[in-house]
C-alpha cells in the first residue's frame, strides 16, 4: 500500500512523462492565437494563494477570487507558464530577476509583474513557486479557461497590458523565453512607455 507521500512520488515520477506531453500540447498551440498588440486584453478572473505582502503588492484585499481589473497599476507584466514546461523552468531564475529589478525600480508602483499557471491547479501553482522560489504572485488555471481567453498561447508566453476599467490593451505580445533580463524588461518597459 502507499502512503499519501508514496502517491506524491508516485504521481511526480508519472509527472515527469506529462511534461513532454503538456509542454509539446501548449507550445503546439498556434502562436499565431496568442493575443496581439492592440487587442482587448479580458477582464479575467484571478484565483490563487497570496500572501498579504503579494495582495499588498497588487492593491488587492479579501481572499479573491479577484478581476485583473482589481490589480493597482497602470500596466501588467504577465507570465503563462506551466510547471510543466522545461522552457518555464529554466526561464523562472530569469524572471525572478526581472520581478526583482522591477520592483526595485523607479517604475515599481506603476507596473506590475504576475504569472498564470496554465493547466495548473492550486497545488501545482504552489509547487511551481516553492521549487523555484517564485516571488511574484501566481494565479491557478486548472481547466485551462484563462488560457484560452488569452488566445491559448504557447509556453512561456509574456504580456505586457495596460489597464482598464474592464480588462485592459495588449501592448507586447512575446512567446518564448528571454534573451537577457535586462532587455526583457527594457522591452516591456519601453511597450509600458517608460
Amino acid at each position: 500500500m502507499l502512503g499519501i507521500s508514496g502517491l506524491f512520488i508516485l504521481w511526480f515520477a508519472l509527472a515527469g512523462l506529462v511534461p513532454v506531453f503538456t509542454s509539446q500540447a501548449l507550445a503546439a498551440a498556434p502562436a499565431a492565437g496568442a493575443l496581439k498588440v492592440g487587442e482587448a486584453f479580458p477582464d479575467v478572473p484571478l484565483a490563487g494563494d497570496l500572501t498579504e505582502e503579494q495582495k499588498g503588492y497588487l492593491g488587492l484585499s479579501g481572499a479573491g477570487p479577484w478581476k485583473f481589473s482589481d490589480i493597482k497599476a497602470g500596466h501588467v507584466i504577465i507570465e503563462v507558464f506551466s510547471m510543466y514546461c522545461p522552457y518555464c523552468q529554466a526561464e523562472a531564475p530569469a524572471v525572478n530577476a526581472v520581478y526583482e529589478a522591477l520592483r526595485a525600480s523607479e517604475h515599481a508602483d506603476a507596473v506590475k509583474m504576475i504569472g498564470i499557471g496554465a493547466g495548473n491547479s492550486a497545488f501545482e501553482v504552489d509547487f511551481f513557486r516553492t521549487k523555484y522560489g517564485v516571488a511574484m504572485p501566481l494565479f491557478e488555471d486548472a481547466e485551462l479557461s484563462l488560457h484560452e481567453l488569452l488566445g491559448n498561447p504557447g509556453t512561456p508566453h509574456f504580456y505586457v497590458v495596460r489597464l482598464g476599467k474592464q480588462g485592459g490593451t495588449t501592448v507586447y505580445s512575446q512567446t518564448g523565453r528571454m534573451e537577457s533580463e535586462k532587455a526583457f524588461l527594457a522591452q516591456c518597459l519601453k511597450a509600458a512607455g517608460r
